[in-house]
């Protein structure tokens, strides 16, 4: 990372300098703060250009315009040899985006390559396993984005899906017992687990719209309007995004 040369850098013209004139025992401190302090101001630059990037991402994204959007993240690629862990974020939001609009090809690589701790990308990436018939992929890529992702209830969600579909209800109980204990608030796991319980069918709507965009369901026509209302609502008119 270019963030990390510099400080180093300014870290061992400072260690240099107080040497010269006083102990070299005495340079250490100061190398340290100048190493941390560089550092600390460079990367928070690069993050704070790619905050109000993401601001119009937004923008871009209401007025469906998702191509704008898809370029202008793959544009902050340049920030992300200055700031550590950024790249695998970038990497996921511009995969999500190819996979909300089905475009799964270009989708793959970018969901694979993505920060772990992008738990939508990687449920994602799990979703689109599943679909090909790589079960035992995406049991393990959701094992990874849960354990990075405690607190997330659509993962504990995607997991129950699949072993239900997998004919495994004591493996789905467990899922969602689990996300039960880590997320107590959540009303959709509370929901299914006593579902799964009294051997009734999940209700993933209950996760609300985001749930379709991972492609494992489609939404019923009732459902589609009420969401295309929504988005109406919240954006003046314009076609919700899923499709």
């Amino acid at each position: 990372m270019y963030s990390l040369i510099a400080a180093l850098l300014a870290s061992l013209v400072t260690f240099g300098a107080v040497a010269l004139v006083t102990k070299a025992t005495y340079a250490v401190l100061p190398a340290v703060a100048v190493l941390a302090g560089t550092y600390w101001v460079i990367a928070r630059r690069h993050s704070k250009a790619v905050e109000a990037l993401m601001e119009e991402l937004q923008r871009e994204i209401q007025q469906q315009r998702v191509p704008n959007a898809i370029r202008m993240l793959q544009g902050a690629y340049g920030h992300a040899n200055w700031v550590f862990m950024l790249k695998g974020q970038l990497d996921g939001q511009i995969g999500t985006l190819h996979y909300i609009q089905k475009d799964f090809d270009d989708a793959l690589p970018l969901l694979e390559k993505a920060w772990v701790k992008h738990w939508v990308a990687k449920g994602m990436l799990a979703a689109h396993q599943f679909r090909r018939h790589k079960a035992d992929d995406a049991m393990t890529t959701l094992e990874a984005a849960i354990a990075a992702s405690k607190k997330e209830p659509m993962l504990y969600g995607l997991k129950a899906f699949m072993q239900m579909k997998l004919k495994n209800r004591d493996g789905a109980i467990a899922t969602l017992g689990a996300g039960k204990e880590k997320c107590p608030s959540s009303q959709p796991i509370s929901e299914n687990l006593m579902r799964v319980q009294n051997n009734e069918p999940l209700n993933m709507a209950a996760f609300g719209e985001a749930w379709w965009q991972f492609h494992l369901e489609k939404p019923s026509m009732k459902q589609q309007m009420a969401m295309a209302g929504v988005s109406n609502k919240a954006k003046g008119g314009k076609k919700a995004m899923y499709r």
